[in-house]
């Protein structure tokens, strides 16, 4: 018994050998022999079509990067895309067998007829143009999978590199996700939507305003910020491209909506529902492309933001050295003082201590209120004076109104400070606005 279970061993060691033998004959190559062929060089490389669950895609390169144009046109992130034509490159070859070998189970079988996916890599090569195309098909078990070249009718067993790219990274992942992606500091104008209202800003040179819903000054380094925060902001997935009904996403209207105005052109971008459950994240969609998209919570903050904070927070941005006189009309009186060199006078020639005009223009124009109010009237019945700004020609640099919320319970006897455009500039409750130190001192009553 132990004599024949020897003969046993030695026969299926021989029939193992033969098997292996045909399948490495003369028509097939051995084991790691090759690498797929390329069409050119990856930097040559100037179109991708790709060809997967009965969905097809094209990428072309332009001037400025690479771009999906087809189904629709987006802009890619490179990188990401360039990963599909590496793998490709630089997928290990197997074993090499002729289409149509009777050793080859059937091309159905093997995932080929139809292919699971069809990649193209297009390009220049010596000068010339260059195609390469690779059929792929089912992936088997350690790591290997079939694929086909149609062009020289080859069957080749490759390791599962390029099935594992396509499997674990979507087409719609290899995306430039950016909300913005040619938003710089030379944008003209954004403005921003939320539930029906409308702010504005717009630039003039070196100056924002806002526009709408008022006219009034924006803080530079606000809007720069908020700028450079929309131009940051990206989504997060891609969740359904070409949707039916973009009302199920609650985009259609929107909930919110941010336009960019650049020399690029204008990009708007749509916020719509949460998700659902506990998370904060909202569909989004940029106008123009039809995918509805995951966005974070936290670039919705972004760009959304808060609105008062692009209000310049200053009483009025008059430059100090250019104030030549100052004009205080109360209910009780009118008074200017000018200035004469490093002193003030009122025009009955009376001296003006240099610290009290320091004091009012300090609150003036160098006080940050902490915190700005949108008004639809002008709150007359809480003014206190009404300041201008003159300058050495006489002109007017500026008119500021001064306001006093009341007392408690209803306030908190703060000052504010109004430009004629209904915002007031709410100064902290520890500034003061010391513009009775301007006015003639009331007559003793004897």
């Amino acid at each position: 018994m132990r004599w024949m279970a020897v003969v046993m061993v030695w026969l299926l060691a021989a029939l193992s050998l033969g098997v292996s033998w045909l399948l490495h004959a003369d028509d097939a190559s051995p084991v790691g022999v090759a690498t797929v062929a390329s069409a050119a060089p990856i930097e040559d490389l100037d179109r991708i079509e790709l060809t997967a669950d009965g969905a097809a895609w094209s990428y072309a390169r332009d001037a400025d990067g690479w771009w999906q144009v087809r189904p629709f046109r987006h802009r890619m992130h490179a990188d990401l895309l360039m990963a599909l034509p590496d793998a490709m490159q630089s997928l290990e070859v197997l074993e090499v067998l002729p289409a149509g070998d009777p050793r080859l189970p059937s091309p159905s079988s093997l995932g080929l007829d139809p292919p699971v996916a069809v990649i193209s890599l297009q390009g220049t090569r010596g000068g010339e143009r260059a195609e390469r195309t690779l059929h792929l098909g089912r992936w088997g078990m350690a790591g290997r999978a079939w694929a086909a070249d149609p062009d020289s009718g080859q069957v080749m067993v490759v390791d599962g590199a390029l099935h594992a790219l396509l499997n674990d990274e979507p087409p719609e992942g290899w995306r430039d996700l950016r909300l913005f992606p040619d938003l710089t500091v030379d944008a003209d104008a954004v403005s921003r939507t939320v539930s029906g209202e409308t702010l504005t800003l717009e630039r003039d040179g070196r100056t924002w305003r806002i526009t709408a819903p008022l006219v009034t000054r924006a803080d530079a380094q606000a809007v720069m910020q908020h700028v450079s925060e929309l131009a940051g902001t990206r989504a997060s997935a891609v969740l359904l491209d070409e949707p039916p009904d973009l009302a199920a996403f609650g985009l259609e209207p929107p909930l919110a909506s941010v336009r960019v105005t650049s020399q690029g052109g204008t990009r708007t971008v749509r916020v719509g529902a949460r998700l659902g459950g506990a998370s904060q994240d909202r569909y989004g969609i940029v106008d123009g492309i039809p995918s509805v998209l995951q966005v974070d919570a936290s670039d919705v903050t972004r760009l959304l933001g808060n609105p008062t904070m692009l209000v310049d927070h200053m009483g009025t941005d008059v430059a100090r050295p250019d104030v030549a006189t100052i004009r205080v009309v109360t209910g009780d009186g009118d008074v200017a003082v000018h200035r004469e060199g490093d002193r003030w006078r009122t025009s009955t020639g009376e001296d003006i201590p240099s610290g009290k005009v320091a004091a009012l223009l300090d609150a003036m124009l160098s006080t940050r209120a902490e915190e700005v109010a949108l008004r639809e009237t002008y709150p007359r019945e809480l003014e206190q004076a009404v300041i201008t700004l003159i300058d050495g020609d006489g002109g007017p640099l500026d008119t500021v109104r001064v306001l006093r919320e009341p007392g408690p319970p209803v306030g908190r006897r703060r000052w504010a400070l109004e430009n004629g455009d209904n915002v007031l500039r709410i100064l902290p409750e520890e500034a003061d606005v010391p513009f009775q130190s301007l006015l003639p001192a009331a007559p003793e009553t004897p």
